[in-house]
């Protein structure tokens, strides 16, 4: 077999029957099957299912590390858990609109944010997501290495000698380190080819060991710490200079920026709800809720190895790996990489996947993307990301301009400038459609997108290093994540008012622009009926009620009738 009959009949996807690829050949260029919305009938998680998603996400070991690394820096334990119950309240607004996007539309975040980036202008947006998605896969496995280290040491502790000295320091990570890296990251790979559906299943075993080991690690930790009341009257004492106002903004930044990529996240799991209720309403008080006390329990580790250790270890793997007991400290570490295994995938390696399928949806799916997202996670040597408290803070609190001006964009273009009008879903896969605008991009969405960064970027470079000596400068970047999503969606709504944008097609009934549920489209959209036949397209001018031909008609056509 040549190459050419290689690549054609093993790397290039064929649209299925019924998809939109195969009803029309210029929309094999956006889409395949993943990106294509799932039909009402084919979701399988129940709302029960979304609210475990939370339990079963909240607990992994980057959460700890919110409140733990601020704590370090001199917040003390009562301000770290309310900064960080703050920035997920604030949080779980636009994840609350991101998930009941996925569902009503059954779309994942590739096809939702076409229509205010426009079919080509949206891989930007794609990009911009990806890049923490890859770069948070090869942290993650990181610290699920230090849970391999825990078991192993637990097994045979001389391994915590192992060729001690065969890595440089500036390396950051042993020899120890990295071989239980590449132990996580092989055992995690089977992982990766689980459909989405059935990860439903592993929420709910995890939400039922969670609770489990929260209670076992925070027992031990108000133990250590020599009760509960010698945890919350430690004095905040800030370290390099830094006011106890402006380290609480970072923590409330840094808990907002652990979880602001599930406001265009969740969707690419949200699509899967039954419900759409559920898909909004679990964002709103299970993220809140189970987030926060993963981040509770990350503080009072950090201050029970002060009291143990005599200095505070911000990540709590390294606490477990300096358990004495090896029983408890094996348990808790095959405990810890398995929860990390279900974060990684469900956080990073999925949202990451979608990404890779919208820019290449002709060779890619969602299942290659993430065994892509792992080779990749490993070449990026995350361990150096996690060298130092103060560096992970900044990275995390950085990322979150980038994703905020996206999501501030798409939140006002749907809830907004859409608002009674709905989303033209067969438009999200055709070139030259309402979602074209100039050249495939919408200008206004750029526009906004960039300016809105502006005011937050020397705060954005004083965290890459740049000397910024104006603290009103600072501090303004503290809230950036609020502030940029703020600023994205006005000036978007601004632009639009000033220029508008096409939010429907003059030939198009208004019943067909959900193409979901096939339902009332008072009940799908706000709107009143329009008064055409169910399933029925009217063509440009045309009144005699004949159905429209061609790629756009048959889709309508067949999606209202046979999505429900």
């Amino acid at each position: 077999m040549d190459f050419k009959h290689f690549w054609q009949d093993y790397v290039v996807l064929k649209p299925k029957p019924g998809s939109f690829g195969a009803e029309d050949a210029d929309a094999v260029a956006y889409t395949n099957e993943d990106m294509d919305p799932i039909k009402r009938k084919d979701r399988t998680y129940q709302w029960y299912q979304m609210g475990l998603f939370w339990i079963a996400e909240g607990f992994n070991a980057a959460q700890l590390q919110v409140s733990s690394s601020a704590f370090s820096l001199g917040l003390n334990p009562g301000l770290c858990v309310v900064a960080c119950l703050l920035g997920n309240i604030i949080v779980s607004i636009p994840c609350a609109a991101s998930g009941y996007l996925g569902s009503t539309l059954g779309l994942n975040f590739p096809g939702v944010v076409r229509a205010s980036f426009g079919l080509w202008g949206s891989k930007w947006a794609m990009v911009v997501r990806a890049v923490p998605c890859l770069i948070y896969y090869g942290i993650q496995t990181s610290l699920a290495g230090q849970a391999v280290q825990a078991c192993i040491t637990a097994i045979w502790p001389s391994f915590a000698h192992w060729r001690v000295h065969a890595f440089p320091v500036s390396a950051h990570i042993t020899a120890q380190e990295l071989l239980c890296f590449v132990i996580f990251w092989l055992v995690s790979l089977p992982f990766l080819y689980l459909p989405i559906r059935t990860l439903r299943f592993l929420f709910v075993v995890k939400s039922i060991l969670v609770p489990l080991y929260w209670t076992a690690l925070f027992t031990w930790s108000v133990t250590a710490a020599r009760g509960w009341p010698s945890i919350w009257t430690k004095p905040s004492l800030p370290t390099n200079g830094m006011s106890v106002g402006y380290l609480f903004g970072i923590c409330v930044n840094a808990a907002i920026s652990g979880n602001a990529t599930f406001a265009v996240n969740i969707m690419d799991i949200s699509r899967h709800s039954k419900s759409d209720k559920a898909a909004y309403l679990t964002q709103l008080f299970a993220l809140p809720v189970f987030v926060t006390l993963t981040e509770l329990l990350g503080c009072t580790m950090a201050v029970a190895s002060s009291v143990v250790y005599g200095q505070v270890q911000w990540n709590p793997l390294v606490t477990i790996n300096n358990f004495e007991a090896r029983g408890g400290k094996f348990l808790a570490g095959v405990m810890f990489v398995f929860f990390n295994i279900m974060t990684n995938v469900t956080g990073n390696s999925i949202p990451f996947a979608n990404d890779l399928t919208g820019l290449f949806p002709k060779y890619i799916n969602i299942r290659r993307g993430q065994f892509i997202c792992a080779v990749i996670g490993f070449a990026i040597c995350p361990w150096e990301i996690q060298a130092k408290a103060t560096t992970f803070l900044a990275f995390m609190g950085a990322y979150t301009l980038f994703l905020g001006a996206t999501t501030g964009v798409m939140m006002t273009d749907y809830f907004w400038i859409r608002r009674g009008y709905g989303v033209n879903i067969s438009h999200l896969f055709k070139p030259h459609g309402i979602y074209w605008y100039n050249y495939g991009c919408n200008w206004r969405a750029f526009v906004a997108w960039f300016v809105a960064l502006g005011p937050l970027l020397p705060g954005m470079l004083q965290t890459m290093g740049v000397r910024i000596t104006n603290k009103g400068i600072l501090n303004l970047y503290s809230w950036n994540y609020v502030l940029v999503v703020t600023f994205s969606g006005l000036l978007y709504v601004a632009l639009t008012t000033a220029f508008p944008v096409p939010v429907r097609t003059n030939d198009e009934d208004l019943g067909k622009l959900y193409l979901i549920d096939g339902l009332d489209p008072e009940i799908t959209t706000g709107m009143p009926p329009s008064g055409g036949d169910e399933g029925r397209v009217e063509n440009d001018g045309d009144n005699s009620g004949s159905e429209k031909k061609g790629f756009d008609g048959q889709v309508n056509a067949q999606l209202v009738s046979n999505m429900a």
